[in-house]
């Protein structure tokens, strides 16, 4: 079965390499439109003429920019978090810098220090084990 596949594949494929392939219908010439001056466009002209394929790409980008260089598509959003100077901020209020807990020692003298950490060894787990090893290596 395979080899009968492959014959009559071998045989279509001969078949359409020698048969010409139908030309394509071509469309009508399409008149040529008449595009309104780059200088008198603005949001409420219509664009769809220079965007056609046989506008030269250097008149459709000129048409692109006076499109978009409107005021209607240059005004900030809100959602830029970016455009903001942050080199100038206002200071934090004596107030709130009260409420600070990091702050609390640096504004005030009467402020509670925290506790003195304990011993550096202190707390270590494995100490205990350290203490039974010296234990149990002196000799009785």
């Amino acid at each position: 079965m395979d080899g009968d596949f492959l014959k009559r594949w071998s045989r279509l494929k001969r078949a359409a390499s020698v048969t010409p392939k139908p030309a394509a219908p071509t469309a009508p010439a399409a008149e040529p439109v008449a595009l309104p001056a780059i200088d008198e466009l603005d949001l409420s002209s219509d664009f769809l003429p220079f965007m056609k394929g046989e506008v030269a790409e250097g008149l459709r980008r000129a048409a692109l920019q006076k499109l978009f260089a409107a005021e209607h598509f240059n005004v900030m959003d809100g959602l830029d978090v970016y455009v903001d100077d942050y080199n100038q901020f206002e200071p934090i209020g004596e107030e709130v810098l009260r409420q600070l807990m990091q702050a609390r020692g640096l504004l005030s003298d009467d402020a509670p220090r925290p506790a003195a950490e304990p011993e550096a060894n202190a707390g270590r787990p494995d100490e205990a084990n350290d203490t039974a090893k010296d234990v149990a290596d002196e000799p009785e």
